[in-house]
């Protein structure tokens, strides 16, 4: 068995170059490495890097104030993609003002997703869902 690393979330953060993608895990603050996400929101304050990033959440990783609110900062996102966005005020307010992009996935096929990943399978394909009228729809949301 592999012997597990430890970091700071310094060090961690340090690892994060210019647009990268970062991906999340949990619900709510479920799971969410808080240390790590406000070490990474430090060094951008400080450095203005990293920058340009994708975020990728399954759900709202937030309470309104903590979690992946510590992203919501113009400049450091580029875009984000997510299941959730209830708990999210900052986020979505640079959202609403177009200053990231923002895309909306089913929380359930992130799950689906994340557990082809773990599985190191190649990725997810799901069938459409004809005559289902839901936020995934293109035409549901014209």
């Amino acid at each position: 068995m592999k012997k597990p690393i430890f970091m700071t979330g310094e060090e961690a953060a340090a690892l994060i170059r210019n647009n990268s993608t970062v991906a999340t895990i949990g619900m709510t603050l479920v799971s969410a490495s808080e240390t790590i996400l406000k070490a990474i929101e430090q060094r951008f304050l400080e450095t203005g890097s990293p920058n340009n990033l994708t975020l990728v959440h399954s759900c709202g990783q937030s309470d309104r104030d903590r979690g992946i609110q510590h992203f919501a900062h113009e400049k450091m996102l580029s875009r984000i993609i997510g299941g959730h966005w209830g708990l999210q005020p900052k986020m979505m307010e640079l959202i609403a003002n177009n200053k990231i992009l923002a895309y909306c996935i089913p929380q359930g096929q992130f799950a689906q997703l994340y557990r082809s990943m773990a599985g190191g399978e190649p990725g997810k394909i799901t069938k459409p869902q004809s005559g289902r009228r839901s936020p995934a729809d293109p035409q549901f949301c014209l």
